[in-house]
């Protein structure tokens, strides 16, 4: 019995059309294609939307009660600039107000010897006058016994000298015992003294006489009249108290300077000194510390320096006001721009930079002050970076957060 054997399937050729997949299969096959696109799209538009989220945002500036932080790209630090601290020479001190005053060695009070009036007045306030110049006269009632009590001195000498020459001649005639004589020159003598006394009173008044009643009060030294408080028709008399007339030698001149207490420390006895008036030009005349009040003034709050003052051409007048420019203490202190110091109000501050924009504020010690700069004393040394210019920006940035 035979055995029938199936014939092998051929691989169709080109001459032979393949045959079509069932319908089943296409469709799963068209839904597999759509997945696989639709899922690449959904990927590629997430992948897009994770490209475009931005990182999360750092803030350009962080404030606390400490100080202040500020990012790289913060737009504070447009006006934010920082510097390091340097020492320099110290700051003179601000120019103290002070006012011209007399030296009293060189002033010369004067009044009159004796009561009376005043008939006449020839210096005014500001006039240069010499020693011995007439300065007023005075019609006085005691002038007139003075010279009263000279003249009656003086004839009482006279008697008794004539006394004694007549008992001298009987004495040499031997009429009359010596001791006449001698009696009669004691009674010369006595009249000499009184004479001598009456004259010493008038000649002590230290006036120029003009008649029996009226005299002239002269200048007792050369110099300016500084002051005037007489006038024709005043009564006056030698027991005032103010003077009547003041006369001062203007060549050199006190300068009473009312300097700050932190300045004082600084001072010495000795110290030059600029001294300038008020409006004047130039660079002023120099002075010498010759005293330092150890008392602070208790209604300026200041510390009285006194400086002399050669005052050859007069620009300085009494009763004016100065401006004292003091010398700068010795060595070296850390300077800053004043407006690297702000005040928050209790304290005065700077901001350090510590690095990565972490700017500190710190509470310092300020010394003197210049036009634009301000010593720092402590809380800030040299080497130090701090900000040297938005200081006040940095403290309104906390303020504000506050």
């Amino acid at each position: 019995m035979s055995t029938a054997t199936a014939p092998e399937p051929s691989a169709p050729g080109p001459s032979t059309p393949a045959m079509p997949a069932p319908r089943g299969e296409r469709r799963t096959f068209a839904f597999a294609a759509l997945a696989f696109v639709l899922g690449a799209g959904v990927a590629a538009f997430l992948g897009r939307a994770r490209a475009a989220e931005p990182a999360p945002a750092v803030p350009p500036v962080t404030v606390d009660p400490q100080g202040v932080t500020l990012a790289t790209n913060a737009p504070q630090w447009q006006y934010v600039q920082v510097a390091v601290a340097e020492q320099k020479p110290a700051l003179a001190p601000v120019p103290a107000p002070g006012r011209v005053t007399l030296d009293e060695k060189r002033t010369a009070s004067v009044g009159t010897p004796l009561a009376g009036r005043v008939a006449s007045v020839l210096a005014r306030t500001g006039d240069r006058v010499r020693k011995g110049e007439r300065l007023f006269s005075v019609r006085s009632g005691a002038f007139t016994e003075l010279e009263r009590d000279r003249r009656a001195a003086e004839e009482q000498l006279a008697v008794r000298q004539r006394i004694r020459d007549r008992v001298k001649e009987l004495v040499r005639l031997q009429a009359t015992p010596e001791k006449e004589l001698l009696s009669a020159e004691a009674d010369v003598a006595e009249a000499e003294l009184a004479l001598n006394t009456a004259a010493s009173k008038k000649e002590s008044l230290g006036v120029v006489p003009e008649g029996d009643s009226l005299f002239w009060v002269t200048a007792p030294r050369d110099g300016t009249v500084v002051e005037m408080a007489v006038f024709e028709g005043q009564e006056v008399t030698p027991d005032r108290e103010a003077p009547l007339v003041r006369i001062s030698d203007l060549s050199e001149v006190l300068v009473l300077a009312d300097v700050q207490e932190t300045d004082a420390a600084d001072l010495a006895v000795g110290a030059q000194v600029r001294i300038r008036g008020r409006g004047a030009e130039g660079d002023g005349v120099s002075g010498t510390i010759e005293r330092i009040s150890e008392v602070v003034d208790p209604a300026r709050h200041s510390v009285e320096a006194r400086i002399r003052v050669l005052n050859a051409t007069r620009a300085l007048r009494p009763n004016g006001f100065v401006e004292a420019s003091l010398p700068a203490a010795a060595g070296e202190r850390v300077r800053v721009p004043s407006e690297a110091v702000v005040t928050d109000g209790a304290r005065s501050v700077v901001f350090v930079d510590r690095g990565g924009g972490r700017l500190d504020r710190v509470g310092v010690v300020t010394g003197r002050q210049g036009a634009d700069e301000v010593e720092v004393v402590q809380g800030l040394s040299a080497g130090q970076r701090y900000v040297a210019h938005g200081a006040l920006l940095l403290q309104n940035q906390i303020d504000l957060a506050e």
